[in-house]
């Protein structure tokens, strides 16, 4: 048996994402067992966010929001991820929005897609700004909740949400040609060229 038989891996670390198996109608009498893998798994990956892709589900048994709301309370931030639309209004009818973060993180398909002309490339970093120099440092986007050192003065920035959010741009890596690139916020999901390539592209926040 797998170490973790209810969900399986597609990232893990300070940020990690998971997704249920398709038993998940019989989480009901194995929500202990649940509660047990996934902290077992958050712990052993020191993760802070955890990322849960709901693309093949319709809906969440109590049972299971649950478990999450324990994550929650234990210091976890949970996010849900292409939730469907009965699911984003459970939880915003019941205020479990308050607690976990529903379709504000983006995760691509496991699977890669072939034959599309549009590539899409994931995020790789946030540009934040040195507190002391004012300098601009690439930082990597699964450092949340740690500390980031400066590439100008060596001075230490904290990585909060509050800092990416405030980031006006982002790095990526063209999957063509392989050079980094550096955009603003505002141009994620939108379809360009790399200017390197030429290569159609998309930047998303896939984790």
């Amino acid at each position: 048996m797998p170490k973790f038989d209810l969900f399986e891996i597609r990232e893990a670390g300070t940020v990690s994402i998971v997704r249920f198996m398709q038993q998940i109608d019989d989480f009901s009498h194995r929500t202990s067992d649940l509660h047990e893998q996934l902290s077992r798994f958050v712990g052993d990956n020191e993760c802070l966010k955890l990322v849960i892709d709901l693309r093949d589900t319709t809906y969440l048994p109590s049972s299971v929001l649950g478990v999450l709301i324990q994550l929650h309370n234990a210091g976890c931030e949970v996010h849900l991820a292409n939730a469907s639309e009965d699911v984003a209004e459970v939880m915003q009818v019941t205020q479990l929005n308050r607690m976990i973060h529903v379709n504000e993180t983006e995760v691509g398909p496991w699977e890669e897609v072939s034959g599309s002309e549009l590539l899409r490339v994931p995020l790789e970093g946030y540009a934040l700004t040195c507190p002391e120099c004012l300098h601009e440092t690439q930082v990597d986007k699964h450092l949340l909740g740690k500390r980031a050192t400066c590439s100008q003065c060596s001075g230490e920035l904290s990585v909060t949400t509050e800092a990416i959010r405030e980031a006006s741009h982002v790095f990526a890596t063209c999957p063509a040609c392989m050079t980094q690139l550096r955009v603003r916020r505002d141009e994620l999901n939108v379809g360009m060229s790399c200017p390197q390539c030429d290569a159609l592209i998309e930047i998303r926040v896939i984790v």
